[in-house]
């Protein structure tokens, strides 16, 4: 039998496909690159994850009564390479190699091996990982970066989309508003900066502004409790308010047209189509001509509802507790990208007020904020921001390219991003 840190010839692994983009390898696949087939009865084959070094995963299978034999896995960019010690080779695949994939698919008949793909992050003489803490035990096999290491870039994933720049249609507003006294009402109309996390299966819109109805306390500085929503015109009749939130009650309106997207269940991987892409363009450009109308406002709240359909009626008050103070200012986003030796770091930051914050983890799209003060949001300059932001966050705002990396698309995004944004080297 094969020693457990030997493996074959590279020469003689078989190769499988895995699905375009993806490092998913299907039972179709496989059962077109081998006579064998999964029995209809019950067939016992015991399966065991022997080690993960230098790149390749060793299993050790049995099949009913058999010896154990050793299937040997690479996984690269786009194919699976595959040998074991009995029987497979370049042209053939074995029984066992067979079986050892087949019984690791789920019931949707396929198995993604993204987890098991780290190009060079071993070293080829000791088959050893500094990056990389690897644990084998009783649960399991599990593969994590080291904690002191940020998260790796890896040859071929996905990068964040940059569209081309582009120059919405600004709505016309009047250059100033007349001074209108509502404070002898005890109701108000106020404004739920109405989002959620896009990383969840509940987010189906961009961040749109939401009129409300609500009645005020006794000094009139708060919300007694909220009424309902205002979603259109006809919910404004018989109800008093000043010429600036008619204007940005139209805008209102619009947003929320523009805002729905796809569900992450019916999103592929954290892309965006190109629909959803103009028109987050577009309301982005929305947003900005809404702030000299929303910033004077005296009630507006982040309302974190968990889709479109739960706009309606009455505000759910535990969804509406949270103040939010948006900011006039523009924040400017700052790269840093740090040589660290073997590998580069690159991190976002952003700056306004003329200092650097680091970016709250949970952001509002469209929008940052420092995690000191995540509730004070500055409003992003333009849907590409929000791109680099939303990638930048899935990475916790910091990512490192290995240097033997550091090429062809990493290379080129990063040279994009030097020429867009601020970029500071060290």
């Amino acid at each position: 039998m094969t020693k457990a840190s030997q493996t074959p010839d590279i020469k003689n692994f078989y190769r499988l496909p895995f699905e375009k983009g993806t490092f998913e390898l299907t039972e179709q696949t496989l059962n077109l690159h081998s006579e064998f087939r999964k029995p209809h009865y019950f067939f016992r084959i015991d399966l065991r994850k022997i080690n993960y070094h230098n790149e390749f995963l060793t299993l050790g299978i049995r099949l009913r009564e058999e010896p154990e034999q050793q299937v040997h896995i690479k996984v690269e960019r786009e194919e699976l390479l595959v040998c074991c010690s009995a029987g497979t080779n370049s042209t053939h695949l074995s029984r066992y190699a067979y079986f050892a994939l087949l019984d690791q698919m789920s019931y949707g008949g396929s198995v993604d091996f993204e987890k098991y793909y780290w190009p060079d992050f071993f070293d080829p003489l000791t088959g050893r990982s500094k990056y990389l803490q690897i644990i084998n035990d009783r649960r399991g096999l599990d593969i994590e970066l080291k904690p002191k290491f940020p998260t790796f870039y890896r040859p071929g994933e996905e990068l964040i989309q940059i569209p081309a720049e582009t120059t919405g249609v600004r709505i016309p507003l009047p250059k100033s508003f007349p001074q209108e006294d509502l404070s002898s009402t005890s109701y108000t109309i106020g404004y739920f900066l109405s989002s959620y996390r896009l990383s969840s299966i509940h987010s189906d819109h961009f961040p749109f502004l939401t009129p409300f109805l609500g009645t005020l306390t006794k000094d009139k500085k708060g919300i007694k409790s909220y009424t309902s929503f205002l979603l259109s015109e006809s919910d404004l009749q018989l109800l008093t308010y000043s010429s600036r939130q008619d204007h940005l009650n139209e805008i209102c309106y619009r947003m929320r047209e523009m805002a729905p997207i796809r569900s992450k269940n019916n999103r592929k991987a954290n892309r965006f189509e190109e629909d959803e892409i103009e028109r987050g363009r577009l309301l982005i450009e929305l947003w900005h001509q809404s702030m000299e109308l929303v910033l004077p406002q005296r009630h507006v709240y982040y309302y974190g509802a968990y889709g479109l359909k739960y706009f309606q009626g009455k505000p759910k008050r535990r969804w509406t507790d949270t103040t939010c103070e948006i900011k006039h200012e523009t924040p400017r986003l700052l790269l840093k990208k740090i040589d660290k030796g073997d590998y580069y770091h690159l991190e976002l930051l952003f700056i306004a007020n003329g200092k650097i914050y680091y970016p709250e983890s949970h952001i509002i799209p469209f929008f940052i904020s420092d995690r000191n003060d995540p509730m004070k949001l500055y409003l992003l300059n333009d849907f590409s921001d929000f791109l680099l932001l939303d990638f930048f966050q899935r990475k916790k705002f910091q990512l490192a390219v290995l240097k033997c990396h550091y090429k062809d698309e990493i290379k080129d995004l990063v040279d994009l991003l030097a020429k867009r944004y601020e970029l500071k080297e060290s």
